[in-house]
């Protein structure tokens, strides 16, 4: 193994480390080894420490930088493809040695001087991408997104109907429990309080990757509803599903992976359009937690800090970032505050 693959699989295993998804590794394992191999010649892919040269290094990155702002990306995958190249150079210049025959040596006495070659400054500031296509439909019909699902997807013909019938209840608990993806692979049977109106997820995101945290979420009457409509006439029909704890098994009961549940979501929102309820197409998992967070400070906006506990987050500007209050909610507020607008003249104006 050249000294160039142990770097980035030094790099990889530090991920592993501080406890982050297997989805998360996936992916930028994925990016870096595609990204150096594009990056270098026919023979040999882009060395680390080529990347990083003070000079050279830099500019190839401002032009990599450049060229991603011309393709008309979307401004979140651009800081997305930079942000895992700067972290990955921030890991070599704290981590700079290579094992050789002769003992740990710098990467620096091997190869000259290396050089963080991304700044933030060519990093473009940050745009909610919800920002610029809009929320997929207005949260106060979520409800209504359910019912289509419900009638359109579960059951349908040529669809196993206990696998579509475990699709649409991660769904149900993504929207009104707040769970990440991970958390809905990971949750177990056990996690499920019926009687305190809990779910408890073990698989939570520890801030700055220090580990899995355990929380607590709302366990909502729909949320409660549709596990046990699942679990008493579903779950018991997927193969092998009594020999693991998951709630969501695989179709052969083992582990859920993110690209079977994500083949769900496509399936759900294709049915929900076809039964006359439209969502825009950059709709994910995620935008489940947005609409989670949204409805519940809309629902209790004194509540900031109970929103705070419930998604797992450590303060309120990560929070306000899962906000997205629908145009229609907006225009409502507006109004409110437009017909209360004579108490702000005082009496003397």
């Amino acid at each position: 193994m050249n000294q160039h693959v142990v770097l980035l699989e030094s790099y990889f295993q530090s991920h592993y480390l501080r406890n982050h998804s297997e989805n998360t590794i996936r992916k930028e394992r994925a990016f870096l080894m595609g990204w150096f191999n594009e990056h270098g010649t026919a023979a040999n892919p882009l060395y680390t420490w080529e990347a990083m040269a003070p000079v050279t290094g830099r500019q190839r990155l401002v032009d990599y930088a450049s060229a991603l702002l011309q393709s008309q990306l979307a401004p979140d995958t651009v800081r997305s493809y930079l942000g895992i190249l700067r972290n990955y150079f921030d890991f070599i210049l704290e981590h700079p040695f290579i094992k050789t025959t002769s003992g740990f040596v710098r990467l620096q006495d091997l190869y000259g001087s290396i050089d963080q070659p991304i700044s933030e400054y060519d990093i473009p500031s940050h745009v909610y991408d919800g920002e610029r296509k809009g929320v997929p439909f207005d949260p106060e019909r979520l409800h209504e997104f359910y019912s289509a699902i419900l009638r359109q997807y579960v059951g349908a013909p040529g669809k196993s109907e206990a696998i579509s019938a475990r699709n649409y209840t991660a769904l149900v608990l993504a929207g009104e429990s707040g769970l990440r993806v991970d958390e809905l692979l990971h949750l177990e049977i056990a996690d499920l309080h019926f009687d305190s109106f809990k779910i408890q997820t073990r698989f939570g995101k520890g801030t700055r990757g220090s580990g899995k945290r355990a929380r607590l979420t709302l366990f909502t009457p729909l949320a409660r509803d549709t596990a046990r409509f699942y679990l008493n006439g579903y779950r018991p029909l997927i193969k092998n599903s009594q020999s693991t704890s998951f709630l969501f098994p695989s179709k052969t009961g083992g582990l859920l992976d993110y690209a079977s549940l994500q083949k769900g979501l496509a399936e759900m929102l294709q049915a929900a359009n076809q039964a006359g309820f439209p969502v825009l197409p950059h709709m994910s998992w995620h935008w489940m937690r947005r609409f989670f967070a949204t409805k519940f400070i809309e629902r209790f906006p004194d509540k900031l800090s109970v929103l705070i506990t419930l998604l797992g987050h450590m303060n309120p500007g990560t929070v306000h970032r899962y906000i997205r209050h629908s145009q229609a909610w907006m225009d409502n507020q507006i109004s409110e505050v437009l017909r209360g607008r004579a108490s702000w003249l005082s009496p003397g104006d």
